[in-house]
């Protein structure tokens, strides 16, 4: 069998050192890796969990950083009974298997729609945000910057270890074995099934 093909990742180290939330630990690898798979890994394996979670979702591909939230919001175990959440998340999951603008704009709807405290409605800013504009279609369009994604995924991510439906708090770090396989150029739903079954 073939095996995946990795991603091209985003490297932007002034991207990372400013809106990475990175901590002075892990800023201080940076400049010690060449390549952005490199840093990653070396976070991972110096125990820097939720710095790798951090930056990962600016170094993945807008497509494989909102199916990151995507995979992982799905984890909520009642998703499927909270009406707004639950649309949020699909209009997140339509973006990435079309990558068309109006699905990213439809994301945003969505978002709106959705509370801001809730994982889902950044699912959906994220696949907003991945889109070629934040202007409404008929207007001059205004490009989001590259790392909006990014911090879209990672709100989503944080917030999403706080739901209620898990019982207790979630660490940042659970989510990371789903970003770690998109990196590897898996579609992380084998990864997904292991995280839900450490969540039993």
């Amino acid at each position: 069998m073939t095996p995946p093909s990795a991603p091209a990742l985003r490297f932007r180290r002034s991207e990372l050192r400013e809106h990475g939330r990175l901590s002075p630990g892990a800023l201080a690898l940076l400049d010690d890796c060449a390549q952005p798979a490199e840093f990653v890994e070396t976070l991972v394996a110096r125990q820097f969990a939720d710095d790798a979670v951090h930056a990962l979702a600016l170094l993945l591909p807008h497509r494989q950083c909102v199916w990151w939230a995507c995979l992982s919001v799905r984890l909520i175990p009642d998703i499927g009974k909270r009406e707004l959440e639950d649309a949020a998340v699909l209009a997140a999951e339509k973006w990435v298997q079309s990558q068309a603008p109006n699905e990213a704009e439809a994301a945003g709807r969505a978002a709106k729609k959705c509370d801001k405290g809730k994982a889902a409605a950044w699912a959906a800013q994220a696949a907003h945000w991945s889109g070629p504009s934040l202007a409404p279609r008929g207007q001059p369009e205004v490009p989001p910057s590259p790392f909006l994604a990014g911090v879209a995924t990672r709100s989503a991510l944080t917030l999403l270890g706080l739901d209620p439906a898990f019982g207790k708090p979630v660490a940042l770090a659970q989510w990371l074995p789903i970003g770690l396989a998109l990196m590897a150029g898996e579609n992380g739903k084998e990864a997904q099934g292991q995280v839900k079954e450490s969540l039993a």
